[in-house]
């Protein structure tokens, strides 16, 4: 049954939330925390790379050792055809640290739920938010399905749809239209702990050996041009897949065509504001970062671990941690913007084409004054 009070309401029970949720625990026990979830209607959930640094991450949050990684593969490196004619081999050994994770992330999900429901935490799954109305002291929130619940913090961890932040009027700004076509299948040859990008002429695919043996294959392009080039069509989707070289080496396209090609929202973007007196959001709420980092799962860990400290200090009626997480934020996404500029700036076959030609301008100009407000 849903608390009617709690101190920390937090919308979205992903990586970023959960952990959010467990980085609470850990800071302030005494701290009353709910999250609250509204289910997906995808068939299946993306997002499945993780980086090595995440180990540590859940270190931190006191879940590795207990989460263990049970069920999901390891992820030795990067097998790309990008910026040449010549495929490259990326080996995080080389690099001198661990193996990464290529999980199933609706069991990864699952399992970070029940870490916070073993920290005691309510956790409630919901039809959405239907109101957020301020009170003298923080928030009266109306959820579809579980009733209102009045709290001092509310959290936004519901993902790229940044719930809360919509119904606060707070702007996301979109640096692109990135989306995933995403269709899942059975054949693939010596792929598994390895992650596949191959670009092309209208974007790039990418392919990745899930843990229950399935292959995971994405077009990702722009949602204009996928139109345009009719990509949501199957026709023209396997006409492409099979242009390529690295891919079609690896993942030969089946014979039949799939029950249909999903399509995941991927575009770059951030709030225009972060934070700010009793509300905060984390993870791709905050900030959505291009699959071709393979930083989400990594980014939406480390912001729940800052968002803790900032959440106690509007707790104790302070404004620092606030500032201090939004200003953190900033140094993030200002990293990711040139990164994505010089990762994109590195494939020069294709400029003339427009999703190319988009991704050679300066980031900051392209988006506006893209940055996290206050």
């Amino acid at each position: 049954m849903l608390s009617t009070y709690c101190d920390v309401l937090i919308v979205g029970a992903g990586p970023a939330g959960c952990a959010s949720a467990l980085a609470l625990s850990l800071a302030a026990p005494g701290c009353r925390v709910v999250v609250v979830d509204r289910a997906s209607a995808q068939p299946f959930q993306i997002g499945e790379s993780a980086t090595p640094d995440v180990s540590a991450l859940l270190r931190r949050l006191d879940v590795e050792g207990r989460l263990g990684l049970r069920g999901h593969r390891a992820y030795q490196g990067d097998l790309s055809l990008w910026g040449g004619d010549e495929p490259r081999f990326d080996h995080f050994l080389s690099r001198g640290v661990g193996h990464g994770w290529h999980l199933d992330r609706a069991a990864f999900d699952a399992q970070l739920c029940n870490e916070v429901r073993e920290r005691g935490i309510e956790l409630h799954r919901c039809a959405g938010i239907e109101a957020i109305l301020p009170l003298n002291d923080g928030w009266g929130v109306r959820l579809r399905g579980l009733g209102s619940v009045s709290t001092r913090v509310v959290a936004d961890a519901g993902g790229r749809r940044s719930p809360l932040a919509t119904q606060l009027g707070v702007r996301r700004r979109k640096l692109d239209k990135l989306v995933a076509l995403t269709i899942r299948t059975t054949h693939s040859l010596n792929l598994t702990g390895l992650s596949l990008v191959e670009a092309f002429t209208h974007g790039w695919w990418y392919a990745v050996v899930l843990p229950d043996g399935h292959t995971l294959v994405s077009l990702m392009t722009d949602r204009d041009i996928a139109v345009a080039r009719g990509f949501h069509d199957w026709g023209a989707y396997v006409r492409a897949w099979r242009e390529t070289r690295l891919l079609a080496s690896h993942v030969p396209p089946p014979d039949k065509p799939p029950a249909a090609i999903h399509a995941f929202a991927a575009h770059s973007g951030c709030l225009e504001r972060g934070a700010a007196t009793n509300w905060i959001a984390v993870g791709d709420a905050l900030m959505g970062w291009d699959p071709l980092t393979s930083s989400g799962i990594s980014g939406a860990l480390s912001d729940g671990l800052a968002a803790a400290p900032a959440i106690i200090d509007m707790l104790e009626g302070g404004c620092d941690g606030a500032r201090a997480y939004v200003d953190r934020a900033n140094v993030v996404f200002g990293r990711y913007l040139m990164e994505r500029l010089q990762r994109y700036g590195a494939e020069p076959r294709w400029r003339d084409s427009a999703f190319w030609a988009r991704r050679g301008q300066c980031p900051q100009a392209a988006a506006g004054n893209l940055r996290l407000q206050r």
